[in-house]
């Protein structure tokens, strides 16, 4: 409350007089006030002029800071009308290059990425603008992978390829602003109920520790595999490593940390690559792996001016120079 009992514009506007007034609010912030006669126009207009400027009212500032907000919000995300026009093919194709120039895609992962992608071009249209590309068009491009007799898992993978390029085409500007969840190529597909059965009855499953053990058992290996293929086991078995993981790894890859010798489980070498950031790590190794002779062979190794645990062994497709 102002001095001398008169309201403030807040109070006014919350209505905190007695029905002496008819306040309006504009688009503007800009307040106007009917009085209902002569006296009670006087009066307000007295309460105004004691007031003192508006922008110092609670509700003005208050008023003020939504609309620099909205207004920030609305510069920073850009309309429909300011995205390119570029065709979807053409951007599926920069895409592509970008990812293959940028990441070290295994050669399989990439011919699989550019199906999946090109694969939906191809059906919303080459030539059609990506920015108009909607959740129908990704719906309709399902319906008919469905319709090729594609698995439900298959399907899903090609929709996670789909959502890597409409999330890279938003951030180049391509395509039109949208929260995280909103991905034109996400939730396309639900696993129903007899599918999910099936996933619990056919999927992956643990090993038990008695088919562990007849995997691992000495005659077993020595009689059916070769000695770098037993390796190749008994390495995956005390390190947890993947079999592509394993496959790759390279002599350097074998250091000491705090005298305690380790393998590498690195992308920095030709033909190495790792699943996420998160699978670069190092592995203390197992005094059973020790016992077995691996450091051993890995000098024996060196000595034969081989640069790999397994020289035979194709990386990314490619079997490693011969030197």
């Amino acid at each position: 409350m102002a001095k001398d009992g008169i309201p403030t514009v807040s109070e006014i506007t919350q209505r905190k007089t007695r029905d002496r007034y008819r306040v309006i609010r504009r688009p503007d912030g800009t307040v106007e006030i009917e009085a209902n006669g002569e006296e009670d126009h006087g009066f307000a207009m007295d309460a105004l002029d004691r007031i003192g400027p508006l922008d110092q009212e609670s509700y003005y500032q208050d008023f003020m800071r939504a609309a620099q907000v909205a207004s920030a919000a609305s510069s920073s995300t850009p309309s429909a009308s300011n995205i390119p026009s570029i065709a979807i093919g053409k951007a599926v194709v920069q895409w592509l290059a970008e990812i293959k120039s940028s990441t070290k895609t295994k050669t399989k992962t990439f011919k699989i990425k550019t199906t999946a992608v090109e694969g939906f071009a191809r059906h919303y249209g080459e030539m059609n603008p990506l920015k108009d590309a909607q959740r129908i068009d990704v719906g309709n491009w399902v319906m008919a992978l469905r319709s090729s007799k594609l698995e439900t898992p298959t399907i899903v993978n090609k929709l996670s390829y789909l959502r890597g390029f409409f999330d890279w085409a938003k951030a180049r500007g391509y395509y039109p602003a949208f929260a995280k969840d909103e991905n034109p190529a996400a939730g396309q597909v639900i696993y129903g109920m007899r599918e999910k059965r099936q996933r619990r009855a056919l999927g992956f499953k643990p090993f038990s520790k008695e088919q562990v053990q007849a995997l691992y058992d000495t005659k077993a290996l020595e009689g059916g595999l070769s000695e770098s293929a037993r390796w190749g086991a008994w390495v995956g078995l005390y390190t947890g490593a993947r079999v592509a993981e394993v496959g790759q790894v390279t002599l350097a890859d074998f250091v000491e940390v705090d005298g305690i010798p380790c393998i590498r489980i690195t992308d920095e070498a030709e033909g190495q690559s790792v699943k996420s950031d998160i699978s670069v790590r190092t592995i203390p190794i197992h005094p059973a792996l020790a016992k077995l002779g691996l450091l051993k062979r890995v000098e024996s190794l060196r000595k034969a001016g081989e640069s790999r645990l397994f020289p035979s062994v194709k990386t990314d497709g490619c079997r490693p120079p011969v030197s």
